[in-house]
Parts: C-alpha cells; structure tokens; sequence
C-alpha cells in the first residue's frame, strides 16, 4: 500500500507546483503592469535590467520562503495525520509520530524558489524589454478581431451588442484566457476529486453489507464444539424465530502467474439452495451469478481484475494445511470488502477427501428490535467463540469516514484559494489596462451595475469554460486516485455523484463571484476625468 502511493506522491507535487507557478505568474504579472510606471522611471534613472528585475525577484523569494514555512509546517503535520487516520479505518496502526524530513523540505521549498523565480522572470521579461520612454505611457489596448462565432450568423445575429463585445475581448487576450481557464479548471478538478473520493469510499461499508452481505448477524463457533452444543444453538434460533445458515470461511492462498501468492477467503456453503439468502452474489452490472458446480468458483471482481484473471480462468489455491484446490473460475461478483472465493461443499471434498467444518453461521436479523440482546444471549452458549453484528461494523467505519470530511474541507480551501487568486489578478490586469475604456463607458451613461457586467462578464464566461473543463479533469484526476488507493482487501468504486459535480461546478462560481464582488469596488472609484487625460 505504501508503493500504490508513490504515485499519488509523485503526480500530486508536480500539479500543485504548476499551481504555485500559476499563482506566482498571474501574481507577478498583475504587479508589473501595476508599477509600469515605476519600472519605466527606474529605467530612465539609469537602473540597469537586471538591478529592476531583483526587486521583483526579493519580492517572490520572501514571499516563497514565508509560505514555504507554513507549508512544511502544516505538510509534516496535520496531511501526515489525515492520511494516517484514514488508513486507520482498515488497520490497526500504531500512533502516528511527526518527523521532520530535512530533505524533502530542501526539496519542496528548492522546487517552489525554482517555479516562483520562472514566473517572475517570465513576467518581467517582456516589459523590461521595452523603452523607458514606451513605459511611462499606459499600455496599448490590444488590437481586436473577428473571430470564428462571427461567421456562425444564426447564433451570432441573436447576441445583444454588449454580450458581443465580451465575447470579443475574452477571446482578444489569449495569454489571459489561458491562465484563467488553466487557473479556474484545476479549481474544479480539485473540488471534483475531493467530492469524489467521499462519494467513493463514504459508502462501502453499506454496499457490502446492503447489497452483498444481506445477513445482519454472524457467528463463529468454537473449534472443538459438539453435536449437542449445536442442536443448543439451533433450538435457541428457532425460538427466536431467526433463520440461519451454515458455512466454512478459510484463508487460502491463490497461486499468481508470477510465481507469487495472493491471500483470499474462501466461503464454502453447507445448504447454497439457502445461502442465496444470506449472500448475494452478482456481477458489477447487477446480474445475478448461479451457484457454482463441482471445480467451479465465484471470485469477487476488483480483486481478480487486479490479478489478471477472467472468467474460464482455471484457479489454484493452496493452505498451511496441506489442503489444494483447482477450479474454474465462472463468475465475478460483485464486493467492496475483502477478497472471497466461493465454492461448493462438493467441489472442497472431492479434493481434499474430507467434508468441510462449518463453523461460521451467517443469522437473518430483520425485524430484531435489540441485536445486542441476541448478541449477548449467544455469547452465553458454550458452542459459539464470537459474534459479530454487521450494523456495529457499519457504524464505526461511519465514524471514521468523518476523517474524510476534513480531506475534503483542505481541498476546498486549496481549490477556493486557487481561484480566488487567479481570477482576482487576471481581472485586476484586465482593470488595469482598460481602465481608460471603462472610464468612457462611464462617460457615456453606463450605470454601476451596468459598468460591473460589462467587465465582469467575462470572467463569467471564463468561469464556465474553465468549470467545464475541470469537471473532465477532475474525472481523471479522481479515476486515477482512486487506483492508486485501491488495496488488496477493500474495491473502492471510481464513483461521482452528479450531485459533487453540481457542488463543484457552484462552489467555483461562487468563488468567481466573491472576486467580482470585491473588484467592483475598484471599479466603482474609477475616476473617470482623471483617467480620461491625456497620456502625453
């Protein structure tokens, strides 16, 4: 399980590092063309490039260094511990010690310093290039053109002019609109893979034993127990009007193509006319699967899917008893927790020359008003070593599934800073250098509200292109997370509720209307006789 998370610990830094060189770009970006004026003063001073570009570069060193602290503070800290704790809820761990890597922090903050450092100098780079004399006037709008919408007539005749013009201006800047988009799907893709993995993994438990395991009670009875002590238990189940059936559980191990061995539990009904209604065996498609016959077997599907085995498939098993099974494998079933192989009593005794020891029941508790009462009724029987009662189980894998409410909570607040960040730079750029334009809207009679759409518009566009994107994204990004936790004894499905999409694709568009919300302030102070002055 530690090697399946090699992956995610490779694949996860790379696209936050991308993040932080997005987030430092767009930051970099927004704050030279808001000190254009300074950076051209300093330039006709007699300031050389590369004194003008180590203040941007201080600039983005402190700020990584400062952020690169909190990170590793909270990385080596409380991730460490949410992961620990979600592993806990399928193991039994010792607790969880926090160590500081000197390496890895060399390393995460070397990497951060080495995309910030990129960013700056990418964003600097172009207006350094330019005159003094060309930096002490305001940038030059970029030219407008006709774009492919314009050809389609039937769509383009019935947008209203100022929609026009937004489209225009979000296709006009295209270094721009690939940032945001960029910026805005992994916002999305992020809140998609966070919903998705709760939707995955919250509700194993009760789709093994809602779906698979329809039994609410078993029991496994003592080694050496007699006939009496059984006839004790059976008279006692009839009193209280609950059905049961036998079966022997033993761990096997299944021989692998590589030479190597894979443990499985294998399930071996005493009555399977009555085990049907105890275990419900069928496929991931929801088709039921007949019952085996003599050297056939049923696998649980995820489970053989890992190991390269198909239906046909002929099987070998073996245990440190001695006992060997061949079978053909006839069937996949559905099943989310542990591994099982199931198998007539017919097909065990026919290869081992003795009949299987039964010593597992599985009880129908439906209608029981206290399980817990029965629970401790039985354990008083000589017969019986243990009881186990599936609701209990269920209720203590929801109690740790709680963990997961705060996965998804830290992948919100990343994703929420995300685009809050991205958007609120790009869209102050945008401000920045239309300011004139918007200053003559505003000549011309356009209201706030008015004003605010204009501008704001486009941000809503990007918005929805970028959360369309990211819904694709995050469906990949969460397929590919969810194999890379998949383990031998639990299946997670690949699944996302259309409701985590709908909650993704809303939370991001909240996220754009808070920075619109605090961008029309700038807007709504836009002085428009001071904007409007000559330039010269």
């Amino acid at each position: 399980n530690v090697d399946k998370l090699e992956a995610i610990t490779t694949v996860f830094p790379i696209f936050f590092f991308l993040v932080a060189a997005l987030v430092a770009l767009t930051t970099m970006t927004r704050m030279v063309e808001e000190e254009r004026l300074q950076i051209g003063t300093l330039k006709a001073l007699g300031y050389k490039r590369g004194q003008i570009m180590f203040k941007y570069l201080f600039y983005a060193w402190v700020a990584t260094l400062v952020g690169g602290a909190a990170g590793l503070a909270f990385g080596f800290t409380v991730i460490p511990i949410v992961i620990w704790n979600a592993y806990g809820t399928m193991y039994t761990i010792p607790g969880f010690r926090c160590l500081f890597h000197a390496s890895l922090a060399v390393l995460g903050v070397g990497a951060a310093l080495l995309c910030t450092s990129a960013a700056t100098l990418n964003a600097c780079g172009q207006t350094l290039k330019e005159w003094a004399a060309q930096l002490l006037l305001p940038k030059a709008p970029k030219a407008g053109k006709r774009i492919l919408l314009e050809r389609i007539t039937f769509v383009w005749n019935r947008l209203s002019f100022l929609v026009k013009v937004s489209i225009r201006n979000v296709l006009r800047y295209k270094k721009r609109f690939c940032m945001m988009v960029i910026g805005i799907s992994g916002c999305t893709a992020l809140l998609v893979t966070g919903f998705g993995v709760k939707d995955s993994i919250a509700n194993i438990a009760g789709q093994q034993f809602g779906s698979v395991q329809t039994y609410g009670m078993s029991l496994l009875m003592q080694e050496n127990y007699s006939q009496g002590e059984w006839e004790e238990l059976e008279d006692y189940l009839r009193e209280e009007g609950r059905g049961y059936t036998r079966a022997s559980e033993r761990s096997m191990d299944l021989d692998l193509a590589d030479g190597k061995t894979k443990p499985v539990t294998v399930v071996i009904p005493e009555d399977t006319a009555r085990f049907g209604d105890y275990w419900d065996l069928h496929t991931e498609s929801g088709e039921p699967i007949p019952f085996p016959k003599q050297r056939e077997a049923i696998l649980t599907a995820e489970f053989a899917r890992r190991q390269g085995i198909k239906e046909g498939d002929t099987v070998s098993l073996s245990d440190e008893d001695g006992n060997r099974l061949t079978l053909r494998i006839i069937g996949l079933s559905e099943n989310y927790v542990y591994n099982y192989l199931y198998l007539t009593a017919d097909s065990w005794e026919s290869q081992n020359g003795e009949a299987p020891d039964c010593r597992s029941v599985y009880i129908n508790t439906e209608g029981v008003a206290d399980e817990h009462r029965l629970l401790a009724r039985l354990m008083k029987l000589d017969a019986v070593s243990s009881v186990t009662v599936n609701q209990d189980t269920l209720d203590r894998f929801d109690s740790m599934m709680s963990s997961l409410d705060y996965i998804v909570l830290v992948i919100i607040i990343c994703a929420g800073s995300l685009a809050f960040i991205v958007l609120y730079n790009l869209t102050n750029i945008n401000i920045t250098e239309r300011i004139r334009e918007i200053a003559t809207i505003k000549v011309l009679g356009f209201y706030p509200m008015e004003t605010a759409a204009y501008v704001f518009r486009e941000n809503l566009f990007l918005t929805a292109i970028g959360g369309s994107v990211g819904l694709l994204m995050g469906k990949l990004l969460h397929w590919f997370v969810m194999e890379q936790i998949n383990i031998d004894m639990v299946s997670f499905p690949h699944t996302v509720l259309p409701l985590s999409y709908g909650y993704s694709l809303l939370l991001t568009f909240l996220f754009a209307f808070i920075v619109n919300l605090v961008m029309f302030q700038k807007l709504d102070k836009i002085n428009m006789a001071e904007s409007l002055k000559s330039i010269e």
